[in-house]
């Protein structure tokens, strides 16, 4: 049984004339042979397009933000720290921390080489930021705390010099009724998301909202009056439950070119940069930090107006048109 991916691939493959063939239980991995007799691969969302050092060195999101700061970009301020064994755990918390507190609570901590949202948590405490921290040495070896860049999130996908795709998100939240808690709309909220098709992974046992409720003074058991919209968490977050708006079409012609430079100076083909804009996407910029760039971009975005099954095949068929030509000098 093919998966949503696969399926959108093997149409876009008859689009083009490819065949597609595709490993038995291998996670969304196969091959592509086009007409002109090319053969390509693919494991999921990684395509042969970019080379083997600029997409690992995207992967580090570290190495990414010291690359662009010296090419003149803004990034996020902030510091990595290496987990070095469990003997030095808590001095290397320790260190992470005074440096957390010179920057100024509260902070933004995430692994230096996870893709996603995952590990991704805001500490407004000292106790909350010692756990995070335990929590991103559990999945990484590298830990990366930032100060939190204020702003709405973007995030621009970018092929062989044009954006393929642009959007923007929202933190996930929920809106008040005057009658049900915030752990019962957060129920309620992910199963109106699986019946419409796009479940998400939000769940009201979540540490990170716990942190942010209590950070507005709230807790899972508020009642927020009818109207009240109740943030869940920091950052725009598609998978966690965020809303997302396409501006492929409006995007600001200065934020198009800001993205295709960032991903041409990374030395990659195809890639999404994230920022974080002081103003809407379509408006010029004025302030605009590059947060990270993904070597290996989703495609798939939670819209749901009309036509979006066909432009989701477009953006895969734009990818097959790409990986039968040679890389650009």
């Amino acid at each position: 049984m093919k998966t949503p991916f696969l399926s959108r691939l093997q149409e876009a493959c008859d689009l083009v004339g490819a065949k597609l063939e595709v490993i038995a239980d291998a996670d969304n991995s196969g091959r592509i042979t086009f007409p002109s007799g090319r053969v390509r691969y693919f494991h999921r969302l990684h395509w042969d397009l970019n080379t083997l050092g600029a997409a690992a060195i995207a992967l580090d999101k570290d190495a990414t933000a010291r690359v662009l700061k010296r090419l003149g970009y803004t990034v996020p301020t902030g510091r990595s720290f290496w987990f070095v064994g469990r003997l030095r755990e808590a001095r290397d918390i320790g260190a992470a921390y005074a440096y957390a507190r010179r920057l100024g609570l509260p902070v933004l901590l995430k692994p230096n080489d996870s893709s996603g949202d995952q590990h991704v948590s805001v500490a407004y405490t000292r106790a909350q930021f010692y756990a995070a921290a335990r929590e991103v040495f559990a999945a990484s070896k590298k830990l990366l705390v930032q100060r939190i860049a204020r702003g709405s999130d973007c995030s621009i996908v970018v092929l062989d010099g044009e954006v393929l795709m642009a959007s923007e998100k929202t933190p996930p939240y929920v809106i008040g009724d005057g009658q049900f808690s915030i752990r019962k709309l957060i129920a309620t909220s992910q199963r109106r998301s699986r019946a419409a098709g796009h479940p998400t992974q939000l769940r009201a046992d979540d540490i990170r909202v716990k942190r942010h409720l209590a950070h507005q003074r709230q807790t899972l058991e508020t009642v927020p009056p009818e109207g009240q919209r109740v943030e869940l968490l920091p950052r725009g977050n598609l998978g966690m439950g965020g809303d997302v708006r396409l501006v492929t079409e409006v995007l600001h012609p200065k934020l198009r070119a800001l993205a295709v430079r960032v991903v041409a100076d990374m030395g990659l083909r195809l890639a999404s940069v994230d920022l974080v804009l002081s103003r809407p996407s379509d408006a010029p910029p004025k302030r605009c930090t590059v947060l990270e760039v993904n070597s290996a971009p989703g495609l798939d975005t939670l819209e749901r107006e009309p036509g979006w099954s066909r432009r989701r095949v477009e953006r895969v068929r734009r990818i097959l048109l790409a990986l039968d030509r040679e890389r650009q000098k």
